[in-house]
């Protein structure tokens, strides 16, 4: 043990010199932590001879705390588990030529072969720990998903990487005790075909960050799905910036607490561009730009999802998105089996063009009527810019004591720019017009 006696008495300025003798050699004594050290992985040793490592997993358990693990080109396979905080860094094509993507080839890139298998056997990189980055992977043919991140963990990063033909690309989890200083984040990453998701959620998502991602050709489902399991939902997200090209669909959203989805842009989806289901609360979809939708261009709807609550969202604002040549409605609140789908939220300064061109019937904006008295009702339609819709700018099918009948309000904060209306006065004064549905 390292001991400083009192100095004796003298002058100040010895004092404070004795003092600063004293710090420096207690510093000195106290051991410093090793460095963090970089492992290297190589399946043949002919990129990196000096390898010590030829799998992912047997450098993973040889890892310490802030290791980086340096994964050099070559293929790879065999399940791999996180339980520690370090790096993953390998390298991949550029995430940005994704609607180009090349065929990764084993003598440039870091190829990582996920088990095909169902279910959890088919979960390539499972990962329970916080402080975890995964950079410039190629991850490809997961039977269940190439990464999947624990919600009890925090600060966990993928970027860079090449996500190709998985079932899911990653299932994200996270949870964060302090918002803000514990954000996990996907970015700047391509998910190329992959079957049913680019990103999934199922398990909680807390203060998270999706942003500047690539998708394109999503075979079955979306490029993201924000998803829920009973009692489980999705708080503080943030999608901004994401490309998304002829995906089934860009983005289901469930069950989400002041979360954010903006200046995205999507491009010839399958069907819906962005699917807003039910039980989100204070979400923002906002800036987006949507262009030749399959169906509908943004959809709120609760029932194809059963395992989340069947609660209309509310506090929902959908202001300042550009949708064009939707294939059905550009912007619609539906109704079914008598559900709610929003309310008392604000669809505002959107410009709405061309809907319903390309399947011979649609709305510019629609908000159908459910059978419970009063549903779908309490939402601010204002401001927005309609026009060239097959059916109607402007259609509301609602009854109650707001504009031209309904249950909204579609002036109050400024009026809708529109050319034809399904009721009398609701965007414009005059008669209802436009083709009868």
């Amino acid at each position: 043990m390292t001991r400083c006696f009192s100095a004796p008495t003298t002058p100040r300025a010895s004092t404070i010199s004795f003092s600063l003798l004293c710090a420096l050699i207690i510093v000195l004594s106290v051991p410093l932590h090793a460095s963090a050290a970089t492992l290297k992985v190589d399946d043949d040793l002919g990129q990196c001879p000096t390898a010590a490592y030829t799998t992912i997993q047997a450098a993973v358990l040889a890892a310490a705390a802030g290791d980086t693990i340096k994964v050099c080109p070559g293929t790879y396979s065999g399940q791999v588990v996180i339980d520690n905080s370090l790096k993953i860094k390998g390298k991949a094509p550029k995430a940005k030529t994704c609607n180009t993507l090349v065929t990764p080839d084993a003598a440039l890139h870091s190829i990582y072969q996920a088990p095909v298998a169902l279910g959890l056997a088919g979960i390539g990189i499972d990962v329970h720990a916080a402080n975890v980055t995964i950079d410039s992977l190629v991850i490809t043919l997961a039977g269940e998903t190439g990464i999947r991140t624990d919600p009890s963990f925090s600060k966990f990063t993928l970027k860079k990487s090449v996500l190709i033909a998985n079932s899911d690309g990653i299932q994200f989890h996270s949870s964060a005790a302090t918002k803000g200083s514990d954000k996990s984040s996907v970015k700047s990453n391509c998910f190329y075909q992959n079957t049913l998701g680019g990103i999934r959620t199922r398990y909680g998502l807390d203060d998270a960050t999706i942003s500047k991602n690539f998708f394109f050709g999503t075979v079955a489902a979306a490029a993201i799905i924000v998803d829920q399991e009973p009692g489980i939902t999705n708080d503080h997200l943030t999608v901004t910036g994401n490309k998304s090209q002829g995906d089934s669909t860009f983005a289901v959203i469930l069950g989400t607490r002041d979360s954010v989805f903006a200046k995205n842009t999507i491009n010839a989806t399958e069907g819906t561009a962005i699917f807003v289901g039910g039980n989100n609360v204070n979400l923002e979809i906002t800036g987006n730009t949507v262009t030749n939708a399959g169906t509908r261009g943004i959809r709120f709807n609760t029932t194809p999802f059963p395992a989340s609550p069947n609660v209309a969202s509310t506090g929902v604002q959908v202001s300042k998105n550009v949708i064009d040549n939707a294939g059905v409605n550009g912007i619609a609140v539906d109704s079914a089996a008598g559900e709610s789908t929003l309310v008392s939220s604000i669809i505002e300064k959107n410009t709405v063009t061309n809907s319903g061109l390309s399947r011979g019937s649609g709305d510019g904006i629609r908000i159908e009527d459910p059978t419970a008295s009063g549903a779908n009702g309490a939402n601010r339609i204002e401001g927005n810019k309609i026009s060239g819709s097959f059916n109607h700018d402007c259609h509301d099918a609602t009854t109650g004591t707001g504009t031209a009948g309904t249950a909204n309000n579609w002036s109050g904060g400024g009026d809708n720019t529109a050319t034809t209306q399904n009721v009398a006065d609701l965007c414009f004064t005059g008669a209802a017009n436009g083709t009868a549905e």
